[in-house]
């Protein structure tokens, strides 16, 4: 089975070097081609990546296309491979805010897609990922796709109408606690830490939180309440943040993204 990548950008080159440190796929199996060879080179250099000439080669050699460009280079190079990709080929697209029935218009709808949504969270084995297929897919198909991506993390099977959703909540958010830790850590260097010092315990208190809240039958809140004493120090920081409306400003970001991912939806149409 060969795994062809068309983009290996920073998400693409996250899961192949996952899938590689995984060694459940052979470097003979995995390819690629980017428009800049840089990053070719590099994944040629560190995971054994066979450097393809074009999209069209590496649509050709493969069994599984991988699609890792940006959603607006998708008008671009799909109709430049579209007569290569048959019922044989499974189709992995990793573009946001694009639906199955968009790849339908290129392909036809008895070529098998599996869309999927990571995050680069990859890069270190933790990435959240949603994965849905289209009729054309089978159960073994989609399989495939999984283990692909358990090489980098947790996998959901999703229905594609809360992908939208999905990618606030395990995607874009990711950018959001990066935030969060930078701001945090800008204080504790207000307050005289140093700023690697500071950084490392906003990270790991953020990654204490995290695996508390995920481990925990407790609701997120209990856990807070646990961390409040009465008249203590933390309660005074959390009303500072209830005030200035941190909850509010995490909902409107994760309803800002799922915007925009119906507006990405909307351009889906051919040029």
């Amino acid at each position: 089975m060969i795994y062809g990548f068309i983009g290996l950008g920073n998400m693409a080159g996250a899961i192949l070097r996952g899938m590689h440190r995984s060694g459940d796929f052979a470097e003979d199996t995995l390819c690629g081609f980017n428009r800049s060879p840089g990053k070719t080179q590099t994944l040629r250099q560190e995971i054994g990546l066979k450097a393809m000439e074009s999209a069209r080669d590496v649509v050709e050699a493969s069994d599984v296309v991988v699609l890792g460009v940006k959603p607006q280079m998708l008008p671009e190079v799909l109709p430049d491979i579209a007569d290569l990709v048959t019922p044989e080929k499974l189709v992995v697209t990793i573009a946001a805010g694009k639906s199955l029935a968009f790849y339908a218009e290129y392909f036809g709808a008895d070529v098998p897609v599996v869309r999927v949504m990571p995050n680069i969270n990859a890069r270190v084995g933790a990435a959240a990922t949603a994965v849905c297929g289209n009729a054309a897919a089978t159960e073994a198909q989609v399989a495939r796709v999984r283990a692909m991506f358990q090489a980098v993390g947790t996998v959901y099977d999703i229905p594609e109408h809360q992908f939208a959703a999905f990618t606030a909540m395990a995607g874009s958010s990711g950018a959001f606690v990066h935030l969060y830790i930078d701001a945090l850590a800008s204080a504790g260097v207000k307050a005289g830490l140093s700023k690697p010092l500071a950084e490392a315990l906003a990270a790991q208190a953020t990654i204490g939180a995290a695996l508390l809240t995920k481990e925990s039958d407790e609701h997120p809140i209990a856990l807070l309440d646990q961390v409040c004493s009465p008249g203590g120090s933390t309660i005074e920081g959390v009303h500072v943040l209830k005030q200035l409306g941190f909850e509010s400003a995490v909902q409107q970001a994760a309803e800002a993204v799922i915007r925009k991912d119906a507006v990405l939806a909307g351009n889906e149409a051919k040029k």
